[in-house]
């Protein structure tokens, strides 16, 4: 495959990934096809209007790669993050300033990226390997991002890294992805394989998320209590089946309302489910079969 077509390739599993993760539901806290979750301002039309306007962006991230062959990590990671700021304003122009997909652009423009050094290199999109190139992309981003104490305009993440010593997605994509590739996507294959349909098995894989990351949108909006709290209903949730059985469906549900009461919205998780299912579609799923998304 050349180069041009593995652009593609890459660009179209990541549209695909936030197409689906936005119609997956339920999704406690999330829009998704029942409701706009913890969000008064948007819905799942702005979110495919905000994955629509990325596609030359993930097309980019992966081309800067391809002509790039001498140049380090580090500066083709300066070089997506240039990228990444016009995606932003794209992004912000298809939805009228809305931000649905900002956190999506950081962590999926990264794996397009991994995605095209890991076939480059190594003739391979197994997701190991594409984490581990996120990983290498982003070995210096706490230098780049957390040596000025004194910031203005502090992101959240930022922010809590400061005050509490919580890394978010810098921590995750600096370790090579460790949530997804010790919890989500071995789960989310091992779901698929036993029968399970896609929309079904990653309400499960948001859930094991939920569980095992550190979420920033859960604290910027409910603080350590909200991500505590989150993370106990994501436990008990799953233990009871999640989506695959009536009890833990009718937990999964209470979890959906609580979270809107509670204004809970576990953003940086589904973006990690963004990236898994990206991953999987790289990774040989790619051909999903009529119905995948369906019953809710």
């Amino acid at each position: 495959m050349d180069n041009l077509n593995l652009c593609y390739k890459i660009k179209k599993a990541a549209v695909k990934a936030l197409l689906y993760e936005v119609a997956v539901t339920p999704k406690p806290g999330l829009v998704d096809r029942s409701n706009n979750g913890s969000h008064n301002d948007m819905d799942i039309f702005t979110f495919i209007d905000s994955a629509l306007a990325l596609e030359s962006y993930f097309f980019d991230c992966a081309k800067i790669v391809f002509e790039n062959e001498d140049e380090g990590y580090h500066q083709v990671f300066l070089m997506l993050r240039d990228r990444g700021k016009k995606a932003d304003q794209d992004m912000f122009s298809a939805t009228g300033g809305i931000n649905t997909h900002k956190g999506a652009i950081f962590s999926l423009g990264l794996l397009s990226a991994a995605a095209a050094f890991s076939y480059r290199n190594e003739k391979s999109f197994c997701y190991k390997s594409i984490c581990n190139y996120v990983g290498k992309l982003t070995d210096t981003i706490f230098d780049l991002d957390f040596q000025d104490r004194q910031a203005e305009n502090q992101t959240c993440g930022l922010a809590y890294y400061h005050s509490h010593g919580i890394t978010g997605i810098r921590g995750e994509v600096k370790y090579g992805l460790p949530t997804i590739t010790n919890h989500a996507y071995p789960y989310l294959v091992q779901l698929i394989e036993n029968g399970v349909n896609l929309n079904d098995a990653a309400v499960n894989v948001l859930l094991k998320i939920i569980i095992n990351c550190n979420d920033t949108n859960l604290l910027s909006r409910g603080g350590f209590e909200g991500i505590d709290y989150a993370k106990q209903m994501a436990g008990e949730t799953l233990e009871a089946g999640g989506v695959l059985n009536k009890d833990g469906m009718s937990k999964l549900h209470k979890m959906d309302g609580e979270f809107i009461r509670k204004r809970l919205s576990p953003g940086g998780s589904a973006d990690l489910l963004s990236c898994t299912l990206m991953l999987f579609f790289l990774d040989g799923y790619g051909d999903s079969k009529p119905g995948d998304v369906d019953q809710f």
